[in-house]
């Protein structure tokens, strides 16, 4: 993963519409604490209600991004945010959770209106699978 700077997901605040198979959820994307604080705050709302939320900030001594992300049913992740193939992700350091893998998330097709998101697992880091896909389009 190459570095992505302080400024690197500004692209992702905003209030989103966040289209699945099957689902719908909102993010809101904000910077809180003097700017340099990202928090999101995701609501699932079909097919059933979850939420989540993460907090992302810039460490700028390193210089890269680390994202910590919580949610209902008590998961908590560490994440380190950066470029994959030119692309803004955040993934796991180590793998995670019951199935041992490392995670990862990776923003696509940015634009002022939108962009695909995907949630990734991997063994080894070297072949992904894709487990998620979100449309997140900009709430007017």
């Amino acid at each position: 993963m190459t570095e992505l700077g302080p400024d690197g997901f500004d692209f992702w605040l905003g209030h989103w519409d966040c289209a699945f198979d099957g689902g719908h959820a909102t993010n809101t994307i904000t910077r809180v604490l003097g700017g340099h604080v990202v928090e999101e705050r995701f609501e699932v709302d079909t097919p059933r209600r979850w939420s989540g939320m993460s907090v992302s900030v810039f460490d700028p001594h390193r210089p890269r991004w680390h994202q910590t992300w919580v949610d209902e049913a008590g998961a908590y992740w560490h994440f380190v945010g950066g470029l994959v193939d030119g692309h803004p992700s955040f993934g796991t350091a180590e793998p995670v959770d019951a199935d041992e893998l490392y995670k990862r998330m990776v923003f696509t097709d940015i634009t002022a209106e939108g962009f695909a998101w995907r949630w990734e697992s991997s063994p080894d880091r070297e072949t992904w699978t894709v487990n998620w896909e979100i449309a997140y389009t900009r709430r007017t």
